[in-house]
């Protein structure tokens, strides 16, 4: 078995997530076993993987496997069953937050409990206890989407969270997790096949479980950390078992203004990286930054060159003349290293020459004060009529197949998924030539133009010709149709076979 190793797959806004999901999909094209596990409590995780065309079976949550719960396990738990199950009283709907529903509710004995539920299934997701008329916590119970409680806290006096029971849908507490100062977990107490287990860090606990996963699949399996989160876990394990992480960007800090040979380390691949020892294999998407690795730490064979997604070389051609001509498309996180900012600046000065330019940018917000700074940008460019923010959208294949053009402006990347399904869609392609990826999916002049970095002046000017001259833009698009064959599925698994 093949394990890739996440915190989370209940809301994939990241391309680390996607480039994973894409790695499952990959494997069992070619009929390998493969499955994402995933390290985190969260009530809502049951929902997330079909979001992506994921099974549930594909996904093992550590805290489903310890409880031996069952993925079609499902019951309805509205704010309406749950308070008529237990003798509560709705006082009132509080209205909705993102995507949560709120009630406020009282008990016969004068408590106040404040109810959260999914605004789409309507399914309870937590209750917090309170004394009346008070905002400090006494207790509280979260509830998975599936229908079950799922989790129990206490508070201290202060109202800090001071234990967290965690219980599976059989209602046996299994795992049971002791602050400090209602933050850092200090002791993790669990109950699994019938034994007691305390670990004093969370390294432990999931090497615990990883070991435990590897010895039910007959050990010596493959483990993927594709998140810092899980690195030193993995690590710890003590059963016999392939290991490796996934290096998914640059590994240094800032590849723009300091040299990488020298410069501090990305914090995510810091621990694998001075640690390498630990692991049989770091892989990373591009021969580039392989030879940088070497070059900084001579690792040598060590370091595995697999790209971290494929094309999709069966989708049928779209001509440019069926797609919207002034259509521009960014794919890319709200996120500093995104450069969003640069895109906004290259779109203004484009419409100067083109008015009926179109932004549309795809891509859920990682830093709050970076969605602010873009869109207080779009007010002092005069863009709110041009530009667009979508947000995150699972499937992006009908709107690639309507644009005609694909943008990138970001720092660095790892590889740059978003240009990978732009060679699938036929997309000319215009990107800042970053570390790492642009220079290995794009051929400079044939399918798109790599731009130096930073260099509005050039961006601006290379989208305008884009966009002004039909018959390039159908030339681009032929070059990109006839170059997803370099990053098929079946060139990809070949480099996978490296490995597993």
């Amino acid at each position: 078995m093949n394990f890739f190793i996440n915190t989370d797959l209940s809301n994939a806004s990241s391309g680390i997530e996607h480039s994973q999901i894409k790695r499952l999909h990959l494997f069992q094209q070619f009929q390998e076993p493969a499955k994402i596990i995933t390290t985190f409590y969260r009530n809502n995780w049951a929902q997330g993987p079909g979001k992506f065309n994921v099974a549930l079976d594909d996904v093992i949550n550590v805290f489903d496997y310890f409880g031996n719960n069952r993925t079609d396990y499902f019951q309805v738990n509205t704010p309406q069953t749950y308070c008529k199950q237990h003798g509560f009283h709705i006082q009132r709907f509080l209205g909705v937050d993102k995507n949560e529903e709120g009630y406020l509710a009282i008990t016969d004995d004068h408590r106040q409990l404040l109810i959260r539920s999914d605004t789409h299934s309507h399914q309870v997701t937590s209750v917090v206890f309170s004394n009346l008329n008070s905002s400090v916590p006494t207790s509280a119970e979260g509830y998975d989407t599936r229908g079950f409680l799922s989790a129990h806290y206490e508070y201290n006096r202060r109202g800090q969270a001071a234990k967290l029971r965690i219980i599976n849908q059989q209602g046996q507490a299994f795992c049971t997790e002791i602050f400090k100062d209602g933050q850092k977990v200090m002791l993790y107490k669990l109950l699994f096949r019938g034994q007691k287990h305390n670990f004093n860090n969370l390294y432990s606990f999931q090497a615990f479980f990883f070991d435990n996963l590897n010895q039910d699949f007959g050990e010596n399996n493959l483990f993927i950390s594709d998140r810092v989160e899980c690195t030193q876990g993995l690590s710890q394990m003590q059963t016999p078992a392939k290991k490796a992480v996934y290096i998914h960007s640059v590994f240094s800090k800032d590849v723009i203004k300091n040299d990488p040979m020298t410069d501090e380390l990305n914090f995510n691949y810091e621990y694998a990286l001075r640690h390498a020892e630990q692991f049989d294999y770091l892989i990373c998407p591009t021969q580039w930054e392989k030879d940088e690795l070497n070059q900084r730490f001579s690792l040598g064979d060590k370091v595995r060159v697999i790209p971290s997604g494929t094309t999709t070389p069966s989708l049928k051609r779209i001509p440019m003349k069926k797609r919207d001509p002034y259509l521009v498309l960014l794919v890319a996180r709200i996120s500093p290293e995104k450069q969003i900012d640069q895109a906004l600046k290259i779109i203004a000065r484009v419409k100067k020459h083109i008015p009926q330019v179109k932004l549309e940018i795809y891509g859920g917000i990682t830093y709050m004060q970076e969605a602010t700074k873009i869109n207080n940008l779009v007010n002092e460019l005069h863009l709110k009529d041009t530009v667009s923010f979508k947000g995150i959208v699972p499937n992006l294949d009908d709107v690639y197949d309507q644009a005609s053009a694909l943008m990138l402006t970001s720092s660095n990347e790892g590889l740059s998924l978003a240009l990978l399904e732009g060679l699938s869609h036929g997309l000319p392609e215009i990107s800042y030539d970053c570390r790492y990826g642009p220079s290995d999916i794009m051929v400079d002049n044939q399918n798109g133009y790599l731009i130096a970095q930073g260099d509005i002046y050039s961006a601006t000017k290379k989208l305008t010709t884009i966009l002004s001259d039909s018959k390039l833009r159908q030339d681009l698009s032929d070059k990109s149709y006839e170059l997803v064959h370099n990053f098929s599925p079946k060139t990809i698994w070949q480099k996978w076979q490296t490995i597993i």
